[in-house]
């Protein structure tokens, strides 16, 4: 019988370094031989397979989002104020205030403002030839999309981005809490403050507007817990990071995978459909390496016994790399379907914007296929990548770019 190698390395999934170094061995290593793995280091439960996460994600009672002590839906951090750092039932009421306005429906409204967005964005990349991908194409897109719809002015998007970028890598765990991030979060939460008074006196149609308006209606209250300030900077923020780095993520890292795979390129220029497409950038990056949940009773996962109050952290990017359920899963395949990634998450912590990031993901590439002949690596440039246990960000990469 032939004897499986052990890893020996240490697993270690706060560590940054762990996911800018090949993590896809390490996923298919634990993938078949230790599913639901243990890290001493962090003392989490490790879960790799796509049917054990989507389990996890199922079942409501058993694996919460909202503990406030050890550890909520990121390892290691109590839950938040955020919608994301609550449970049902008080979780969908929370969520309902604002799910209508990012419906795959509703976000349509958005096409042209992202259409126009992205041109503007690609003009000046045409006309050098080259561009700095993070700064110059996929950072302001959804900082500029996500501050609209929340209604901040469009002047201050580069200071969303900033506060983003900065902010979200406290999600790492305790060890990624620095000084800059802690500004960042209070940077925002004074703005956010400023556009809640601001729009109190003056209401609009953006997403601030109307958790006032609920604020109002309701005495403070929703889905009987308190709903005022505190919640609503704590939701402001979240769809800050939720959809501003997210959605910069995949588009910087496919223009990357794009410049390598010049057969995926040309597919997408000989008419491959794009949504479909969409749905394999997404999974290929994955841009949330994972999310928590912790057990509120002793249950049995992957042969181990997790205990109650331990948390479990589930590898997205794993699971989107599951032979179980995808067909050549380290092939990029721009006409892979069906395609049913979980990049988003799944059950009722499925993302809120998923429909909206898909949106500015499938213009951007739909325009810059049609005013772009072909993108190539700049020899010499560098590739700086963000080593952070939350997302899989790219802080910097240079691409050519051959107008079509």
């Amino acid at each position: 019988m032939a004897i499986t190698p052990v890893d020996p390395r240490p697993l270690d999934i706060l560590d940054g370094g762990f996911y800018v170094n090949d993590p896809y061995s390490r996923y298919a290593w634990l993938r078949e031989n230790s599913p639901c793995h243990w890290d001493g280091i962090n003392e989490l439960w490790v879960l790799t397979r796509y049917d054990d996460i989507v389990a996890v994600e199922t079942d409501k009672q058993l694996f919460v989002s909202s503990d406030r002590e050890k550890g909520g839906y990121r390892p290691n951090l109590p839950a938040d104020q955020s919608i994301i750092g609550t449970d049902d039932p008080l979780h969908q009421a929370r969520r309902s205030l604002v799910s209508r306005r990012f419906t795959p429906r509703a976000v349509q409204r958005w096409r042209g403002h992202i259409t126009a967005t992205v041109d503007g964005l690609l003009d000046p990349v045409i006309d050098r030839g080259t561009a700095e991908i993070v700064d110059d194409l996929a950072a302001p897109l959804p900082a500029k999309m996500i501050g609209l719809v929340l209604g901040f002015d469009d002047d201050l998007w580069p200071k969303l981005k900033h506060w983003s970028e900065a902010s979200i890598a406290t999600g790492g765990g305790p060890r990624y809490r620095s000084q800059e991030g802690v500004e960042a979060v209070l940077e925002f939460a004074m703005a956010a403050t400023e556009l809640y008074t601001d729009k109190q006196g003056c209401p609009a149609g953006d997403l601030m507007s109307r958790w006032i308006e609920v604020e109002s209606d309701g005495g403070g209250m929703v889905g009987g817990s308190p709903f005022g300030l505190d919640q609503i900077v704590s939701d402001s923020l979240l769809l800050l990071d939720g959809g501003a780095e997210t959605t910069r993520t995949v588009i910087a890292r496919t223009l990357l995978d794009l410049a390598d795979r010049p057969d995926a390129w040309a597919a997408l220029k000989a008419g491959a459909d794009i949504e479909t497409a969409v749905e394999e950038f997404i999974r290929w990056v994955t841009p949330i390496h994972n999310m928590c949940r912790t057990a509120t009773a002793d249950t049995e996962l992957g042969d181990q016994t997790v205990r109650k109050g331990q948390q479990l952290v589930m590898m997205y990017p794993s699971a989107n790399r599951d032979p179980a359920h995808f067909r050549d899963p380290e092939t990029y395949d721009v006409t892979r379907s069906p395609n049913h990634h979980i990049a988003f998450g799944f059950g009722t912590h499925f993302c809120l914007g998923a429909a909206l990031a898909r949106l500015e993901i499938q213009v951007f590439f739909e325009r810059l296929l049609q005013r772009v002949e072909r993108i190539e690596r700049i020899e010499g440039t560098p590739q700086v990548e963000m080593p952070n246990a939350f997302v899989h960000g790219l802080l910097e990469a240079h691409l050519a770019f051959t107008p079509a």
